[in-house]
């Protein structure tokens, strides 16, 4: 297994001094947690990282590393929804805490977000859908407007995503 396989599959953790923060899952899901741990004998710090041999140090290149921007919460978000029977498209504007019914299904906005400062952007909105009369959600969970496949309603008839949220 090489240096980058072992980064990324939670085996090594490399905090950059004591109490620092380190990158670590389970390398099978893709699941990872940014974590503080102390510093152990046996960990890399950044120079002993910079003073790896060539090739280790090419492997480390790869790895990047994504920033957090800061979110704001809508007043509410427009949701669509498709019936796969009928071809029919819905666009659906529901306050926080709404609840819309749309066909046999019943969908509840609980959290609409947005990048602070581009409402614009793209939107995360927790949603729940569950089937009229009955008691456990068929989905429940946020879902992302650019990528409305990663966390998706898994439903024979139905389809819904969001578009945006609303700031006003």
């Amino acid at each position: 297994m090489n240096l980058k396989a072992l980064i990324t599959s939670g085996l090594v953790l490399l905090p950059l001094a004591a109490g620092a923060q380190s990158l670590s899952g389970d390398g099978l899901s893709g699941a990872f947690t940014l974590e503080e741990v102390p510093r152990d004998e046996g960990m890399l710090t950044l120079e002993e990282l910079q003073q790896l041999p060539e090739g280790s140090q090419r492997e480390l290149n790869d790895i990047t590393t994504e920033t957090q921007d800061k979110v704001a919460r809508g007043q509410g978000a427009v949701l669509r929804a498709l019936d796969r029977l009928s071809g029919d498209v819905t666009d659906m504007e529901l306050p926080r805490g709404a609840t819309a019914l749309y066909g046999t299904i019943e969908v509840t906005l609980t959290e609409c977000r947005y990048p602070e400062g581009n409402p614009s952007g793209d939107a995360y909105a927790y949603v729940s859908i569950r089937h009229q009369n009955a008691e456990t959600p068929e989905f429940s969970g946020w879902m992302v407007a650019s990528s409305p496949a990663l966390n998706a309603l898994d439903d024979a008839r139905y389809d819904v995503w969001p578009l945006r949220c609303m700031t006003s």
